[in-house]
């Protein structure tokens, strides 16, 4: 059996996906083997993109047999017919964003948050908090999961704009968040009363499990970037908009595919600001202490940052190389509140390519002016033929400025 599926709306995707799917299935309610064609040009929007995914894995866990013909490349390597997971694409880690991660344990939120956090470090430079909100953020969201969905797979999805915002969306197969304080204390009339509470502090199922402070954190984070989040579960979604306002909305949840009875769980999407600072001490109060993982593990004894171009995975010997090289280290300045010496070691590394010293560390002396620049950095273990390069791309790049 064939299913086109050649119309898209941002909102109505998902719902139109299942809907098409239900027709066929009455058409012929015995055939499990099913391609599915993708005519229209579909963009990657995470919060379509991650429901897609984990409805797809549903049906095939119900035994139906998939296959997705895309028409539009772009979606092709995001993983909506078949989530990445880290058994299987451990490789796929050095550029997680733009793909569908399947995971179902705390070992594979770890690998995978680090493996965006460690990208996002790379490719844009974000302002003061951003990149420490959005780790705390998604940590807690794919946790919440994990504790309380009661799904046996999340799935997750970034993307990321240049200079301008980080894109996020969370799906489980679960209960939904109504169910979930289903035997507690708390009285409520509506899916959307469960939603605000549980965006409220101190709001949690059991307290020997959770303090109840992600949701909660994740709003605050998000009101204090002027970000944007929306969370839809048990037929009601909330969003909080970049001027903190608050929309509420019904959505459908309960779809029949043929005999089937398909509940959606819960889709948590959120975009940060890049250039919006964010302080999770403001939220958390002063007592909070948040500790950079990523910065520590760049440490060396003296409490320098070290950076190893020797170690980069994207090289050093292209102008794209570079371009990375100068955001992470951009990002390690901003993160250490400019108050870490950075180190930039050369030692083993081969010849470097003339664009990547012109993005790496030309550009970044234009970005930060000569005395700026050296009192945060230091060029350690270059050789003489790099250092010539590199000087050669400083005084080219002083002429263009």
């Amino acid at each position: 059996m064939v299913i086109t599926f050649d119309r898209f709306n941002k909102i109505k995707t998902v719902e139109y996906f299942l809907r098409c799917f239900n027709r066929a299935l009455k058409l012929k309610p015995t055939d499990k083997h099913i391609t599915i064609k993708i005519e229209k040009e579909f963009p990657a929007y995470p919060e379509t993109i991650v429901p897609l995914a984990g409805i797809l894995d549903f049906l095939r866990d119900k035994g139906f047999s998939l296959y997705v013909e895309y028409n539009d490349t772009p979606l092709t390597g995001t993983g909506m017919h078949k989530p990445y997971t880290i058994a299987d694409n451990s490789y796929e880690l050095l550029s997680p964003m733009y793909k569908v991660w399947k995971y179902n344990s705390p070992e594979e939120v770890y690998k995978i948050v680090d493996a965006l956090v460690k990208y996002l470090n790379t490719k844009i430079v974000c302002a003061k908090g951003v990149v420490e909100a959005f780790e705390w953020t998604v940590n807690e969201v794919m946790d919440n999961v994990i504790q309380h969905s009661q799904s046996a797979n999340g799935y997750i999805m970034c993307t990321a704009t240049s200079n301008s915002h980080i894109s996020v969306a969370i799906y489980d197969n679960g209960i939904g968040i109504y169910k979930s304080f289903q035997g507690t204390h708390y009285r409520l009339q509506n899916s959307y009363d469960a939603i605000i509470l549980a965006m409220q502090e101190g709001a949690t199922r059991d307290k020997s499990i959770g303090q109840g402070n992600g949701l909660w954190g994740m709003s605050k984070l998000l009101a204090s970037n002027k970000g944007s989040l929306s969370i839809a579960s048990s037929e009601a979604n909330v969003s909080i908009t970049e001027s903190n306002g608050m929309i509420k909305r019904p959505v459908s949840t309960k779809y029949y595919l043929g005999e089937l009875c398909y509940q959606m769980g819960t889709l948590v999407d959120f975009q940060f600001q890049c250039n919006n600072e964010v302080s999770l001490t403001e939220v958390f109060g002063a007592d909070y202490l948040y500790t950079n993982l990523n910065l520590e593990s760049l440490e060396d004894e003296n409490e320098r940052i070290s950076l190893k171009v020797n170690d980069f995975s994207f090289g050093y010997a292209t102008r794209m190389a570079g371009e990375r090289a100068r955001t992470m280290a951009i990002n390690c300045a901003i993160q250490s509140d400019y108050k870490q010496l950075i180190l930039l070691d050369f030692s083993g590394v081969g010849i470097i390519a003339s664009s990547f010293a012109d993005e790496f560390i030309g550009k970044m002396i234009h970005h930060f002016g000569f005395i700026q620049f050296n009192s945060l950095f230091r060029i350690i273990n270059v050789s003489e033929e790099n250092m010539a390069i590199i000087n050669r791309s400083i005084m080219q790049r002083s002429n263009i400025a």
